[in-house]
């Protein structure tokens, strides 16, 4: 406040056309007032002693400030990558601040334990240097599901649009970059899009938490208040593919780890958050085409109308990968586990859920059924190629994207077989999808050699597989760990932080806003040949 203080009177002095005060600094003197009174009067009067007044005070400040900077912002031409990077730092710093409330932890939290929790809930990764069920109370687990939520559904909702609306109202050149974004054509149908997204994302949780309440209400709760915050809690925490949870050992307690009918209802909500907004769209649209004509042509005898295509490369490269990946998984993880981790479950039925458990969670959830250290080291190396493709783009999953080991290994077979094109579903790929997928792929493979050369230099007596995992799983924002990340050091953490932090965003996406694009490509240089092999 002082700070405030004294630039209102640098620049009452400098200023050629000088006013007693300008009004945009009079909350700013209000605030002063009110922090003045508050310091003289705490000993004199018992309504001030409660600390609350100073939260409350403090709170304000930061919403007015807050409200300045937007505006400030909103006037700027920054990149809407940079943007869509600065708005995520501002909620985990947001995060990181809520965290520190004395009332949101039993005991105190540190300021980097505080950092890297809500760097995590807001990456939605699962990660956490502290104990969550003991170390933080009812208050501190409804700010993590907060920051879960807001930052699961960031790259399609809160984040992008929040940054992009950051620029005021919505004018013809941010409709454009929003359709950008989107990756739609029609800039017209993007309050449509926003509507559909936001109601499949309550209609999916909701009815996550309405299945996980019926499955544990009766075995894991005791009354029907903690029933409710448990299923919503980690119904929202399984669609945005976070994998916090409120349990002592998470879904590996020994009531839950036999619970097979929420060990599935957690599958599905893993799936359906991690396939990716434009895909549910899209099947949205094509079943809502083929609901119409069948209707029409059952009840007016109009001829069925048939769509040339009902889904689009995306959806269905999405849709095909995404299942041969479950389904391959869950063959090696019974596989591999069946001697093993599979031995305490005694049914055929239960080895086959925890199989394809063990093969969803890996893919950007962090949820566990089994003690992840103990798995067969051919496990570990399955989990670390799923922890690093992850999810589809545009989803609440991370990873480099299925999309993008996709099309690298299209774009191997292409050249294997001679041809200078990718070809997917009868359709040509353009080629700076290509590009970018192996840019992304390099991008992804540089960040983690860096990581795990870093926390190898910082906890040099901490074993290399286990560093390497526990990296992995930052940068896929997945959450599984060796019980190793109450080990590390605190600068290991700051490692892990921007790790987590470049993998939910991408490094791509920072590059992409930092670097200035180039005005004119209207000229070629002569091409010439560089020897690869």
């Amino acid at each position: 406040m002082i700070l405030f203080l004294s630039k209102w009177f640098i620049k009452f002095f400098i200023k050629r056309g000088k006013l007693i005060l300008d009004r945009k600094y009079i909350t700013d003197l209000i605030i002063f007032v009110l922090l003045f009174l508050f310091n003289v009067l705490k000993n004199l009067n018992d309504g001030f002693k409660s600390e609350w007044f100073l939260y409350i005070l403090i709170s304000v400040f930061f919403v007015i400030r807050f409200m300045a900077v937007s505006a400030q912002v909103k006037n700027t031409l920054l990149n809407p990558s940079l943007l869509f990077s600065i708005s995520f730092i501002m909620l985990i710093l947001g995060g990181t601040a809520m965290l520190l409330i004395p009332g949101a932890t039993n005991g105190n939290l540190t300021f980097i334990d505080s950092l890297f929790t809500a760097t995590s809930a807001v990456c939605v990764t699962g990660l956490s240097t502290v104990d969550v069920p003991s170390k933080f109370t009812d208050l501190g687990k409804d700010i993590l599901i907060v920051l879960i939520q807001i930052g699961g559904l960031g790259l399609m909702t809160f984040t992008n649009f929040f940054a992009i609306l950051f620029r005021g109202g919505m004018s013809l050149r941010n409709h454009l970059i929003l359709s950008n974004l989107i990756e739609t054509d029609k800039p017209n149908t993007l309050f449509s899009i926003l509507k559909k997204i936001l109601f499949y994302t309550v209609f999916i949780e909701v009815m996550g938490a309405v299945l996980i309440y019926l499955f544990t209400h009766t075995t894991y709760t005791t009354n029907a208040y903690d029933g409710w915050m448990f299923s919503f809690f980690h119904s929202i925490s399984a669609f945005c593919n976070a994998g916090f949870s409120t349990v002592p050992d998470g879904l590996f307690n020994f009531k839950l780890r036999y619970n097979y009918s929420f060990q599935l209802v957690i599958c599905f909500l893993i799936i359906f958050g991690g396939i990716g907004f434009p895909v549910v769209i899209d099947v949205y649209h094509s079943f809502k085409n083929f609901l119409n004509s069948a209707l029409r042509t059952l009840f007016f005898g109009d001829r069925f109308g048939f769509q040339a295509r009902n889904l689009t490369v995306h959806s269905q490269l999405v849709l095909s990968s995404t299942f041969i990946l479950l389904v391959s998984g869950t063959l090696v993880y019974y596989g591999l586990e069946q001697d093993n981790v599979l031995r305490e479950h005694p049914t055929t039925y239960g080895k086959l859920v925890q199989s394809f458990f063990g093969s969803v969670t890996p893919r950007t959830a962090g949820f566990n059924t089994v003690d992840i250290s103990k798995l067969t080291q051919g496990t570990v190396l399955v989990y670390l190629l799923l922890m690093w493709i992850g999810a589809a783009p545009s989803s609440t999953g991370g990873g480099i994207k299925v999309t993008t080991f996709v099309m690298a290994i299209s774009n191997v077979v292409a050249l294997a077989r001679g041809k200078d094109r990718v070809e997917l579903f009868k359709r040509e790929i353009s080629q700076s999808s290509s590009l970018r997928a192996f840019a992304i792929i390099f991008l992804s493979l540089m960040i983690l050699g860096i990581s795990i050369f870093l926390v190898s230099v910082f906890n040099p007596t901490l074993p290399l597989d286990s560093i390497a995992f526990e990296c992995f799983s930052a940068y896929g924002t997945v959450g599984l760990s060796k019980n190793l990340t109450g080990l590390l050091s605190d600068n290991s953490k700051i490692v892990l932080i921007v790790t987590m932090f470049l993998g939910r965003i991408g490094m791509f996406t920072v590059i992409f806003g930092l670097f200035k694009k180039v005005d004119c490509q209207s000229y070629r240089y002569p091409k010439e040949s560089v020897q690869v092999l």
